[in-house]
């Protein structure tokens, strides 16, 4: 599960580094809105994929056609935030840019974290000292709104691949909720909610705004969140190690947990090796390779992994593009100088509107992987769920194009077909001085078929309940092995 405290937030003891956001005019709006919409149309290369050009321009005209007033910064942020999201890129974002350290000090926030699943939001931490409402209760209404009706606006604002909603939700649970609802909803000195308990009682209550100081207090004061911080606790620990390996020899299984392929290449390489023997010498005959909340990493990592299965040669990344090769693009973008300073070394000049990646020590997961004679024969099951990001849904997706795998869970976070990587450009609009950091590389994915637009769609549904977050018994993993 995600890290129960969302820590990054907590920036109260940082010093002040910015003053309040002016009032921005029509002409430093359409200003700052021109310079991203240049770079989008000129360098992005999931712009067209996920809608035609005619609607991202009629779309990127409508929103130009709202700013012929002046402006609060923060509705002009929403703008912004709203064209990012309609990318359908989950490495394009946008950032509140210089103040963010100061919002963060002056702000109070809803005091509860949420936990999303598709047909309810429960609370996961209470950071009031209210005992009444705890951890496993429902929450129906924020301020009379429904909470479903808040989580649809919300989704407007939060980029994801595609048109993939189980991402969204795997992303509001977390404290990004509180800081997304202050920015895109409302800014509330107290809050009216109601809650269903798991009794079945409901609780109309008024809560009041609370600082990120006050709420991480609370949340540690409150008895009613002892079993869900020590559950964070146990996952931090755990979460130390990119790979586990738990075998289950009654069953003549094992669950390979890969929490993430952002990790040093050479161990990761080394621990998948010695697993894999591991699993050769116990005469396992089903592996479930669980990848929920692995959020990606080098994808070449992922295609190390995937050449434990795959019967035939194959590659886990078909090809790799950019649509532009210019130097002033180039030095903004998130690469090591080698490439930039030597960058026909790793791509070819363009040609028809695209320069495509040359398989180099950047591009690994464009190697051709041969059959291992060690290869894992069993059957294989994948885990996932809207956490299931970047290489580890590339690593899902091809399993399940070949034919390697069952996949069981939610959809994943990432495309089925093909996506961008973490390489951009980091530009920061010249007036509101909000920040973006914007695609420059599309992957599209050794796999055939899928939904257009959607992630890796599990063959088995199984979504995780917030009461089975703790149990050890794992509920999940005798449901998989009880599957043919």
């Amino acid at each position: 599960m995600r890290t129960i405290l969302f820590v990054l937030l907590l920036l109260v003891n940082l010093a002040v580094s910015a003053q309040s956001k002016p009032i921005l005019e029509p002409a430093a709006m359409h200003e700052d809105f021109a310079y991203l919409r240049g770079y989008l149309e000129r360098t992005h290369p999931m712009l067209y994929i996920h809608h035609t050009p005619e609607a991202m321009k009629a779309k990127m005209d409508s929103l130009a056609a709202t700013m012929d007033k002046p402006l609060p910064f923060i509705d002009f942020f929403k703008k912004i935030s709203y064209l990012i999201a309609e990318v359908g890129c989950e490495h394009t974002t946008c950032g509140y840019g210089e103040g963010f350290e100061t919002l963060m000090r002056s702000t109070v926030f809803f005091p509860y974290q949420l936990y999303f699943t598709s047909n309810k939001v429960t609370i996961l931490v209470n950071m009031t000292l209210d005992k009444d409402i705890q951890p496993g209760d429902d929450l129906l209404f924020i301020n009379n709104h429904p909470i479903d009706s808040i989580r649809k606006v919300l989704h407007q604002y939060i980029p994801v691949d595609g048109h993939i909603i189980t991402s969204k939700d795997q992303q509001l649970s977390s404290m990004a909720f509180n800081l997304w609802y202050n920015l895109y909803v409302e800014q509330p000195k107290e809050f009216t909610i109601t809650v269903r308990t798991k009794k079945g009682k409901l609780i109309n209550r008024k809560v009041a705004a609370v600082d990120l100081q006050k709420l991480q207090e609370n949340a540690v004061k409150n008895p009613v969140n002892k079993p869900v911080l020590e559950l964070g606790e146990k996952f931090k620990d755990w979460r130390k190690e990119a790979l586990h390996l738990e075998l289950l020899p009654d069953q003549k299984a094992a669950v390979l947990s890969v929490l993430s392929f952002a990790t040093d290449m050479n161990k990761f390489r080394n621990s998948i090796d010695s697993f894999f023997h591991v699993i050769a010498d116990n005469k396992i005959e089903k592996l479930i390779i669980n990848l929920t909340n692995n959020g990606g990493g080098e994808v070449e990592l992922a295609a190390d992994l995937l050449n434990y299965f795959i019967t035939a040669p194959t590659s886990i990344v078909e090809y790799s593009y950019l649509l532009t090769d210019k130097d002033e693009d180039l030095k903004l973008a998130s690469l090591p100088d080698e490439i930039r300073n030597s960058k026909y070394d790793y791509i070819e000049p363009m040609k028809d509107g695209r320069s495509l990646a040359k398989l180099s020590k950047y591009a690994g997961e464009l190697k051709l992987l041969q059959p291992r004679a060690d290869r894992f024969a069993g059957k294989v099951y994948v885990f996932v769920n809207g956490g299931t990001s970047s290489a580890a849904s590339t690593f899902a997706a091809v399993m399940k194009s070949l034919g390697l795998a069952t996949i069981v869970g939610v959809e994943t976070a990432g495309c089925y077909a093909g996506g961008g990587t973490v390489i951009g450009l980091d530009l920061k609009l010249p007036n509101s001085k909000i920040t973006t950091h914007t695609g420059l590389i599309y992957q599209r994915f050794r796999t055939n078929g899928g939904i257009p637009g959607r992630g890796v769609i599990p063959d088995v549904p199984y979504e995780i309940s917030f009461d089975e977050l703790f149990d050890t018994d794992k509920p999940w993993r005798q449901f998989i092995l009880g599957l043919n």
